[in-house]
């Protein structure tokens, strides 16, 4: 099992992919760890169009090398078919790398993935999606470890008040929220919303908009 660590994913998430190896009872011998730096490769941190192949690509490639060493010639992606549903440059580096694809190949959506970790008893059966970090920057703004830490600390406070699978994307002085169907439905008709607001303004935010197309 490799498991890639970098800037890019916050600690919360490092910790429950340790949950989950431990839930799998993959013994510590079988775990290959990667270390990633992201935030030095040029074409990834210049946040263009291409971020996610660039991303994928490089950290793919450090993934096969590691396998290498250890005479292991067969990398498994974990995508979906629901990812197909939207753009996805990582699915080029993917097909030039030769990397396989099982649940895709199978023709798995989430929902189905979700089903089979509910039957193996796997923590994660009910968690939302969720992506690096990075994702939460617009296009064309510099990727840094400022903005990560950031994102971070918006999504914390978010999670700290129960709002779950929650994402903040930083749009200049306005602040997009894009948020569960439920926890939507929450903020709208809970004094929550007045303590986000003031929290968000006191970061440096004029506005809290939220994303009205909820996420699964």
């Amino acid at each position: 099992m490799v498991h890639g660590v970098s800037e890019l994913i916050s600690e919360r998430e490092k910790g429950s992919a340790n949950t989950i190896l431990d839930e799998l009872q993959i013994d510590l011998e079988r775990r290959v760890e990667v270390a990633l730096h992201p935030l030095i490769w040029p074409e990834f941190v210049a946040n263009t169009q291409d971020r996610c192949y660039f991303c994928k690509k490089r950290m793919y490639q450090s993934f096969l090398r590691s396998l290498e060493k250890l005479e292991i010639q067969v990398l498994l992606d974990g995508s979906n078919v629901d990812d197909l549903k939207s753009s996805r440059p990582g699915f080029r580096a993917i097909h030039e790398l030769g990397i396989r694809t099982p649940l895709l190949d199978s023709g798995l959506n989430k929902d189905d993935i979700r089903t089979l970790a509910s039957e193996f008893h796997l923590s994660n059966c009910s968690k939302p999606s969720n992506s690096c970090l990075a994702t939460r920057l617009p296009a064309g703004v510099q990727i840094t470890q400022e903005y990560l830490n950031a994102v971070e600390k918006y999504e914390d406070f978010l999670l700290s008040r129960d709002f779950t699978g929650c994402r903040a994307r930083p749009e200049g002085r306005d602040m997009v929220l894009e948020l569960s169907g439920i926890d939507g439905n929450r903020l709208l008709t809970s004094s929550m919303r007045i303590e986000i607001i003031h929290f968000f303004q006191s970061e440096g935010f004029s506005r809290v908009l939220i994303d009205l197309i909820p996420r699964r």
